[in-house]
């Protein structure tokens, strides 16, 4: 495999200015590039690695740590989000199924990424609607983890986001429903989606 010289990379990125529709673009959609420099550096990078294409289809891969049958449950109303959680002021949005599932893990996380801020995880979040599961199944198996072992053996080696219901807090903050450790026990947590996801983090989905 060649070397990369200065004169392909200079001419690369020349060719590509010269090319660029600027016109169609507006200045704070160039700004998020230059601000999310080193984001947009392994983007592009990943552009040239598949032939100087678009990614088709989505970011999800499972990891195949984990598969749990979950029985059909209903989504939470505000009402009942707010007597355990005041802080919740409203649903943003909520695609989670009701009808019984197999949850699995995965992430949106490239294998060479360590992390990714917020709003890159929400964008490569283009699963199919209902997909993502949400706070009624991340309850579920914390009522019942001693029944798991395979859950169990997970605790503390990783986190799992249930992104499939998305609250705000008073401050306009979206949160949602992430299992974490607490102690020797998993425990229902809210993430702040606009935080960044790493490689401890997981998505439930629902595989059936």
């Amino acid at each position: 495999m060649g070397t990369i010289s200065m004169d392909q990379r200079f001419s690369l990125l020349a060719k590509l200015g010269e090319n660029a529709d600027w016109d169609s673009l507006t200045s704070e959609q160039v700004q998020v590039g230059i601000r999310e420099a080193k984001l947009t550096g392994s983007e592009f990078t990943a552009f040239v690695r598949n032939g100087f294409r678009m990614q088709i289809g989505d970011f999800f891969r499972e990891t195949g740590e984990l598969t749990l049958s979950i029985p059909a449950l209903p989504r939470p109303t505000l009402q009942e989000l707010q007597a355990k959680f005041s802080w919740i002021k409203s649903i943003e949005r909520d695609t989670s199924p009701t009808d019984a599932v197999i949850l699995k893990l995965g992430t949106v996380l490239r294998p060479d990424e360590e992390r990714v801020n917020g709003t890159e995880y929400e964008r490569r979040l283009v699963l199919k609607p209902g997909l993502c599961l949400g706070y009624q199944q991340a309850v579920w198996p914390t009522e019942h983890q001693d029944e798991f072992p395979a859950f169990m053996a997970l605790l503390g080696k990783i986190y799992i986001d249930f992104s499939g219901l998305v609250v705000v807090d008073g401050d306009g903050r979206r949160r949602v429903p992430c299992l974490v450790r607490l102690g020797l026990r998993w425990r229902l947590h809210w993430y702040w989606l606009d935080g960044d996801l790493d490689q401890l983090g997981r998505l439930a989905v629902s595989c059936k």
